[in-house]
């Protein structure tokens, strides 16, 4: 102990940071509830129902820590790498266009970003040139163009081992000069031979592998993972027992963040006597830190939804109705 101590006195004097390192979610208070956000050595499982935005909610925390120079590494087992790009794209325009004072509505949305990469363009002008002809198109490339240097993005498929996200990992932290950031989608989908027909036990394998390579690389493992349908029925809220294949997912992880749509879990008070309210309540998203172990846990907070263009407005605010614990309200 005397040793440690000494070491981490040396740091602060020689102005290192002998602590974790810290990236931001650039959702600010998500931010102040995580002191900070997601630190070196940390397991994170993002869990939520299909369709929930858990892929547009992790791949913008990803890209918000690239925008402030961070690095960012994502596993995408789930959507290939066009799919992600024009989901940036969109996400760019809409932010551009706010910070102009504009609505985002007023910006290109993901199905016109897509159009543009699949449509034939017999004048060959090139991608800036097509995307110019969207609004604000051509400005979210070249903020996109800004940190793409910084965003890896690994189509990953059935052959991508552990031993493979490792390798990824350790080639850009030494390109990079310091450890990225880490996002899986979606965890349950990584191979692991001799446990291909035993999922709780190659989920429980691959947990703990990743838990063991976010100390050893220093560096957040952000792991989406699917939910067990079976346990989510009429009248269930989703929680991290809902994880699917092991408890060594809830065991393993640091911080568990559960994505929920908030017209599911609003309770019911809130909705009988304002018919309105569901419509409102859809917009809007709850994520819920369910277990923190640097930290506050049980903590509800909010964030509306704006998929139309690939992402969610950053400023989050406390959920101030009551929700409940199982759901009361299914569409």
């Amino acid at each position: 102990m005397q040793l440690l101590l000494d070491e981490t006195d040396d740091a602060l004097r020689r102005g290192a940071r002998p602590g974790a390192q810290v990236w931001p979610t650039g959702f600010d208070l998500l931010d102040s509830t995580l002191d900070g956000g997601l630190r070196s050595g940390e397991l994170v499982l993002l869990g939520g129902s299909e369709g929930a935005g858990k892929t547009t909610l992790a791949l913008q925390m990803a890209r918000n820590a690239v925008c402030v120079g961070r690095h960012a590494v994502v596993f995408s087992f789930e959507h290939d790498a066009h799919t992600l790009i024009q989901r940036l794209i969109a996400l760019e325009a809409a932010t551009t266009a706010a910070a102009e004072g504009q609505h985002p509505a007023a910006a290109a949305d993901v199905h016109a970003i897509r159009a543009v990469f699949e449509a034939e363009d017999p004048d060959r002008r090139g991608l800036a040139d097509a995307l110019d002809r969207v609004p604000y198109g051509r400005a979210a490339l070249a903020t996109v163009y800004e940190y793409a240097p910084r965003l890896h993005i690994h189509e990953s498929n059935s052959t991508t081992t552990t031993d493979e996200v490792a390798q990824v990992i350790s080639a850009v932290a030494e390109e990079a000069g310091e450890p990225p950031m880490v996002l899986v989608d979606y965890l349950q989908k990584i191979p692991l031979h001799g446990h291909d027909g035993d999922e709780t036990a190659r989920v429980t394998v691959v947990t703990e592998t990743l838990k063991d390579m976010s100390l050893e690389l220093e560096c957040p493992v952000v792991c989406i993972s699917a939910s067990d349908r079976e346990s989510l029925g009429a009248g269930h809220r989703m929680r991290t027992r809902d994880l699917r294949g092991s408890s060594a997912l809830a065991y393993e992880a640091d911080l568990v963040l559960i994505l929920s749509s908030k017209e599911h879990i609003v309770s019911r008070e809130h909705l009988v006597y304002d018919l309105g309210s569901i419509q409102r309540f859809r917009r809007w998203a709850v994520v819920t830190v369910e277990k923190n172990r640097h930290g506050m846990g049980q903590v509800e907070l909010e964030i509306e939804k704006d998929f139309e263009h690939g992402r969610f407005d950053p400023r989050a605010q406390v959920v101030t109705e009551r929700l409940i614990e199982e759901r009361v309200h299914t569409t």
